[in-house]
């Protein structure tokens, strides 16, 4: 005599998700990745700013000037 066995029935009650919750999770996903891509230019034009007042802290003339060893740049 042969039984039949239904995968279901060892793995549980699984539900497909609701979609109000997969519609929110989108939704999320979407914020999520315009956030990341808003830090990541953020981070870039913050970087960018930074090197420029390098480069200008370093040929400038009083900065050539001091005497003293300073822990920073002026």
């Amino acid at each position: 005599m042969t039984t039949a066995i239904f995968a279901s029935a060892f793995a549980g009650s699984s539900e497909a998700p609701s979609k109000p919750a997969g519609l929110m999770r989108r939704i999320l996903d979407a914020m999520i990745e315009s956030r990341t891509r808003a830090a990541a230019i953020e981070l870039r034009r913050h970087e960018a700013y930074i090197a420029d007042l390098q480069r200008k802290q370093e040929h400038s003339p009083f900065f050539l000037m001091q005497d003293e060893a300073l822990p920073f740049k002026v």
